[in-house]
C-alpha cells in the first residue's frame, strides 16, 4: 500500500475542502465592503454566521499531515510563504474579533463590518499569493528552501491572488443566492453577473501566465494532455451554465456550479503538479516521513474526519433554509 500517497491524497481533500467552505464565507465577508445598507449586512453575515468559524477546521487538519507525512516539504514550504502564512493568520485573527464585536457594539457596527471585510479580502489575497508561489517554484538547495521570503511578491502571485479572491466572491454570492431573499437575492444575481466572467478570465490569464514563469507547467500539459484539456473545456462549460442560471427559479444551482468551478480548478492543479509535494521541485515520495508516521497519520485521519464533517453536516441541516428576516438570533 502506497501510504505516502494516501497521506498526499488526504492533505489535498482536506485543502479541498477548505478552499470550498471557507471560500464561500470569505466571498460574503468581502462583499460586505460594496453593500451600503446596514440591515443587509446583518443579513449577510447572519447567513454565514453558524458555520463560518468551523470551516478552518480543515485548513489546521492540512497542516498537520503535511507536517506529519512530509516534513521535508513542510520545512522548505513553510519559510518560503512565512510573509503571506503570517498575514493571512494576522487577518483570520481580525475577522474573528471583527464578528463579535460587531454584535456587541452597535455603535460602531459599520466599522467592525469594514474590519471583517478587509480581513477577508486580505485572506484570500495571501492565499493566492500561496498558490501563485507553489506554481512558480520555491528555490530549493539540497532539500532546504534556499530563496527569499519575498520570491513570493512577484506579478504572476499578484494575478493569481486576485484570480483567489475574485473566485471566492463567486461563491460567496452564489451563497447569499441561496440563503437570502427579496433585495439581497438580487444584489447576489447583480454580483454574480459581473464577477463570474472576470474569474473566468483572471483563471484563464493564470494558466497562460503559469506556462511562461513555470516550464514544469508545459511538461504536465505534454503528460496529461487529455485530462487538462477535458478539466478546461468542463470549467468553461460549468461557468457558462452558472451565467445562465442566474436569475433562474433555482436557489441552489448558482452556489453549485461556483463550488464545481472550483473543483475543477482543484482537480487540474493537483494534475499539474503531480507528483509533488513541493511543486515541481521535491516529489511526495522523496519528501515522506517514516511509515509508522504515516499510519499514525492516517488513522488519526480515520478516527477524525468522520466526526469533522458529521459535525458540519448536522450544522448545515440544522441552520439550512433561508436566513430568517430577524436573523438566527432573533
Amino acid at each position: 500500500m502506497d501510504l505516502p500517497l494516501i497521506s498526499a491524497l488526504f492533505v489535498a481533500f482536506a485543502l479541498s475542502l477548505y478552499v470550498m467552505l471557507d471560500g464561500f464565507d470569505l466571498g460574503v465577508g468581502a462583499l460586505l465592503l460594496v453593500q451600503p445598507e446596514e440591515q443587509l449586512r446583518d443579513r449577510m453575515v447572519d447567513s454565514i454566521m453558524p458555520i463560518w468559524d468551523g470551516n478552518e477546521t480543515w485548513l489546521i487538519m492540512a497542516g498537520v499531515a503535511l507536517l506529519a507525512g512530509f516534513p521535508t516539504a513542510y520545512g522548505i514550504l513553510l519559510p518560503a510563504f512565512y510573509l503571506p502564512l503570517i498575514v493571512m493568520l494576522l487577518a483570520l485573527g481580525l475577522r474573528g474579533v471583527s464578528f463579535e464585536f460587531r454584535y456587541q457594539a452597535n455603535l460602531r457596527r459599520p466599522a467592525w463590518d469594514l474590519a471583517f471585510a478587509l480581513g477577508s479580502i486580505i485572506v484570500a489575497l495571501m492565499q493566492g499569493l500561496i498558490v501563485g508561489g507553489l506554481i512558480q517554484g520555491v528555490t530549493v538547495d539540497d532539500d532546504r528552501f534556499s530563496g527569499s521570503v519575498l520570491d513570493v511578491f512577484r506579478p504572476f502571485t499578484f494575478l493569481t491572488a486576485a484570480a483567489v479572491l475574485i473566485g471566492y466572491i463567486v461563491l460567496g454570492a452564489g451563497w447569499l443566492h441561496l440563503k437570502t431573499t427579496a433585495a439581497l437575492r438580487t444584489f447576489a444575481e447583480r454580483t454574480l453577473r459581473v464577477v463570474t466572467p472576470v474569474f473566468v478570465g483572471l483563471a484563464a490569464a493564470a494558466c497562460i501566465a503559469a506556462a511562461f514563469v513555470q516550464p514544469g507547467m508545459l511538461e504536465a500539459w505534454a503528460a496529461r494532455y487529455p485530462q487538462l484539456v477535458l478539466i478546461v473545456a468542463l470549467f468553461l462549460l460549468v461557468a457558462v451554465m452558472l451565467m445562465r442560471t442566474i436569475g433562474g427559479r433555482s436557489d441552489l444551482r448558482p452556489f453549485g456550479l461556483g463550488l464545481a468551478l472550483f473543483a475543477l480548478g482543484l482537480v487540474g492543479l493537483g494534475f499539474a503538479i503531480f507528483p509533488g509535494i513541493v511543486p515541481f521541485r521535491l516529489s511526495l515520495w522523496a519528501a515522506s516521513s517514516a511509515t509508522s508516521s504515516h499510519v499514525f497519520l492516517l488513522v488519526g485521519a480515520v478516527i477524525v474526519t468522520p466526526i469533522v464533517l458529521g459535525y458540519s453536516a448536522f450544522a448545515y441541516w440544522v441552520f439550512r433554509g433561508k436566513v430568517p428576516e430577524e436573523g438566527w438570533q432573533g
